[in-house]
């Protein structure tokens, strides 16, 4: 088997919703999908020009996947090794996985296992796994956040995350701030659990200390994004000085280089690898794993990115320190997103996944809607 070409799919649902798809092509009519969180012009292009990927993949065998990583990570790396090159990479990478296990039969968790230290997990590949549910936007209003954490707590989540908002959390006082959290504490009850996200909202470490000291009556399970992401420095006075664990990744953050100084430097208790930035499968579980050996969460970002929520689902069901892994639940729906994949990806009443056991990544482009959203790169 060979590949033969590789399709950029850009979607858009006009002011709701947008995705950039890769679609890895065979000449035995295999075909794997990806997703990058990025422009699709610039996608396509990196895919697309002259020493792009489309051409250092051409002819490849697509099951050699770690291989085929190595080859386009070292022929883009003048003009790539991080940033929007990494995310076009990953998202051909997990295509390649795609396509990998559909060709041995096999889901994907099947054929991406990775050794990490010694664990108390038995070494057997989950049957179900937890996301957390990012409502978003949170509500302008404390009734209308209090109705959308009331809906996501009906659909069975275990674990929610806030959203800072204009007016909202992280944007009025500490007062306010902590009038939102007792809200949602409230709203969710004692045994689920309240993750917020700051959006590198805060500008110094006071401010931030001021609110999630004052917070942590209400026990939020991590503070995301807290600072800007250059200030590692920061971020280590930061996770130094609290209790509540400090969180980051998503915003940029690529390759296990970068999350290796943002361990080491920031002192972060999570990382947070974006399935659809930060470099594919492979690259984040080798996150994971230096994670793990430090004593660190790792709970990928996906947001609203099904195909990347579907590969986050087989990362979870073979790594011990990832509890759980974004999941969308959006203000409005979109097509793009809950009617991007057959099947649909779906909680169960418990707030867990099923692990899929079908070939490759266990899910398919629904074409009806790409055929209805699709446009031009742009």
């Amino acid at each position: 088997m060979k590949i033969t070409h590789i399709e950029t799919i850009a979607l858009s649902d006009p002011g709701v919703s947008s995705a950039t798809i890769v679609r890895v092509h065979t000449d035995e009519g295999i075909t794997g999908i990806g997703q990058a969180e990025s422009p699709s012009l610039v996608i396509d292009a990196i895919i697309r020009c002259a020493g792009g990927l489309q051409q250092v993949l051409y002819g490849e065998d697509p099951t050699q996947v770690e291989r085929l990583w190595q080859k386009m990570y070292t022929r883009t790396g003048l003009f790539g090794r991080r940033g929007v090159t990494i995310a076009a990479i990953g998202a051909v990478e997990t295509a390649l996985w795609d396509i990998a296990g559909q060709a041995s039969g096999k889901p994907v968790c099947d054929l991406v296992w990775r050794t990490f230290a010694t664990t108390r997990e038995r070494a057997e590949i989950k049957t179900k796994v937890t996301p957390y549910a990012t409502v978003y936007p949170p509500g302008a209003t404390l009734d209308e956040m209090k109705a959308r954490f009331e809906l996501a707590v009906s659909r069975g989540f275990r674990a929610l995350k806030l959203e800072e908002w204009p007016g909202g959390f992280g944007h009025v006082n500490p007062a306010h701030d902590i009038a939102i959290a007792a809200m949602v504490r409230d709203v969710i009850g004692p045994d689920r659990e309240m993750l917020i996200d700051m959006q590198n909202g805060w500008t110094e470490v006071g401010q931030a200390l001021t609110t999630i000291r004052a917070i942590e009556p209400y026990r939020p399970y991590f503070i995301e994004a807290p600072l800007p992401p250059d200030n590692l420095d920061a971020y280590a006075r930061l996770a130094d000085a609290v209790d509540t664990r400090i969180a980051a990744g998503d915003w940029g953050f690529s390759t296990r280089f970068e999350f290796e100084d943002l361990m080491t430097r920031g002192h972060v208790d999570v990382v947070q690898p974006s399935s659809v930035r930060s470099g594919g499968i492979s690259e984040i579980l080798h996150i994971a794993e230096s994670a793990f050996r430090r004593g660190l969460l790792c709970i990928p970002h996906a947001w609203s990115h099904m195909i990347g929520v579907a590969a986050e689902i087989h990362m979870a069901a073979v790594t011990p320190n990832m509890p759980y892994f974004e999941y969308p639940l959006a203000f409005p729906d979109s097509p793009v997103i809950s009617e991007l994949l057959e099947p649909a990806i779906t909680v169960n009443p418990d707030g867990t996944i099923d692990v899929p056991r079908r070939p490759g990544l266990g899910v398919r482009l629904n074409e009806e809607t790409v055929a209805r959203y699709r446009i031009d790169p742009c």
